[in-house]
């Protein structure tokens, strides 16, 4: 822009102090005048102090708040944001399982199976096997040392493999024993149980080993974050669409939907990693096609904390990440909770809104300001201190409009007040 523009005007002006002097000394005067105000109005110093000063403040206020955006940018994106796709565990959720209900199969006893449960989920690091590992701990079983553990291997959206004193051992979910053949041979009184755990909205999985068939069942059980629920909805009320994506069973996903309000319509079971990154690229390809030139453009968020949510955190318009979730993910993403707050989502959202409109409010009065001068040297009532002041006077008070996103001193203590409440107020949730 600026290659064409600026040539345009100092040429404009150029001319204007030239060729006028052509015509008398009195037109050369009245012109050369015109054209020193010219240059002046010409000046964009209003219109390129408008939208940095307002991305700092917006990144400032954000900062304040303990939400940190990677530029300017991405607070636009957050303000045309029309849909979000949440990860669950970790985010939806705190990430903190518990090991609820073991059912032996066969002839192996509750400790013997707990033991290879153990020695299976060791390790692993996902907090499904965390919490196994505590499970079997709070009965007094550790891992076993005399146990030969070889090929541990991770089965993506599966499970675990391994090979423990010669024998094959699988743990993981149904699709895993689907695919290997041993979930048809599940006794009928076990296949419903899982099935009841999933429907209440467990983590359900299995343990077999080479020969002996599935010796166990489990369910492992994430709890929802206590403002889940409240942050659902606020969303929804915004105008944004709303969507859960997870490796869960479809029951199991179902059951979590519809505790914190999401439709069935909008839950995406059963995802491997490659899954949810095909899931919001869909999602992105949507939202160009809806687009249109007179239109604003629709941003799609992806919010998650995990490794396994970085390729789609990666390809989301905007992507928000969780203070207590993985380096990769903060790494990748635009936007960090600090605290891990999904209520900093409906804030930071308002926040990129009143960055647009602020950014527009500018460029409009910048513009009419320009227009209202340029028009009255077109009259012949222009001078050159009058373009002088509106052009300093334009750029300081787009600037004060963009400080304005800024909170006062009293909004911050305000804020801070309103955050311990809600806290204080989640607390017999937590419990």
């Amino acid at each position: 822009f600026a290659k064409i523009y600026t040539p345009f005007v100092i040429l404009a002006a150029l001319c204007m102090c030239t060729i006028p002097w052509a015509f008398g000394r009195e037109v050369g005067i009245f012109w050369s005048k015109n054209a020193l105000v010219t240059i002046v109005i010409a000046c964009p110093c209003a219109l390129i102090i408008s939208t940095p000063v307002t991305y700092v403040a917006g990144l400032t206020a954000a900062a304040q708040r303990g939400v940190i955006v990677k530029g300017g940018q991405h607070l636009e994106s957050l303000g045309r944001t029309k849909s979000i796709a949440f990860d669950k565990t970790g985010t939806l959720s705190e990430g903190m399982f518990q090991l609820l209900e073991l059912r032996e199969i066969g002839k192996m006893s509750r400790r013997e199976v707990l033991e290879y449960l153990a020695l299976m989920e060791g390790p692993a690091s996902h907090p499904l096997s965390e919490a196994i590992v505590k499970g079997a701990l709070n009965e007094g079983v550790s891992i076993p040392k005399h146990f030969e553990l070889k090929d541990h291997t991770l089965l993506p959206g599966e499970g675990i493999t391994a090979v423990v004193n010669g024998k094959t051992v699988h743990v993981g979910n149904m699709k895993l024993f689907q695919r290997i053949g041993l979930y048809d041979k599940l006794p009928t009184e076990h296949a419903s149980l899982v099935d009841e755990w999933a429907n209440a909205g467990g983590t359900t999985g299995f343990i077999s080993i080479a020969g002996e068939g599935i010796i166990g069942s489990y369910c492992v059980a994430d709890k929802i974050r206590a403002e889940t629920k409240e942050v659902v909805q606020d969303l929804k009320k915004m105008g944004i669409e709303i969507t859960m994506l997870t490796g869960d069973l479809r029951p199991a996903a179902v059951g979590i939907g519809s505790q914190i309000g999401i439709e069935d319509d909008f839950i995406k079971s059963e995802l491997l990693p490659e899954d949810k990154l095909s899931a919001i690229e869909n999602e992105v390809a949507a939202s160009r096609d809806k687009d249109r030139c007179w239109k604003a453009k629709r941003a799609v968020m992806m919010v998650g904390d995990g490794v396994n949510d970085a390729p789609a955190l990666a390809l989301a318009d905007v992507s928000v990440a969780m203070g207590e979730g993985a380096a990769l993910a903060m790494e990748t993403s635009d936007v960090t909770l600090m605290d891990s707050d999904l209520r900093k989502l409906h804030y930071i959202i308002h926040m990129g809104r009143r960055v647009i409109r602020t950014i527009a409010v500018n460029i409009v009065f910048s513009l009419l300001v320009k227009g209202l001068v340029g028009g009255f040297m077109l009259a012949g009532r222009g001078s050159l201190w009058a373009a002088i002041a509106s052009d300093v006077g334009a750029m300081l008070l787009v600037t004060l409009n963009g400080m304005r996103l800024l909170p006062s001193s009293k909004k911050k203590n305000d804020l801070a007040v309103a955050d311990d409440a809600k806290k204080n107020a989640l607390e017999p949730n937590l419990v």
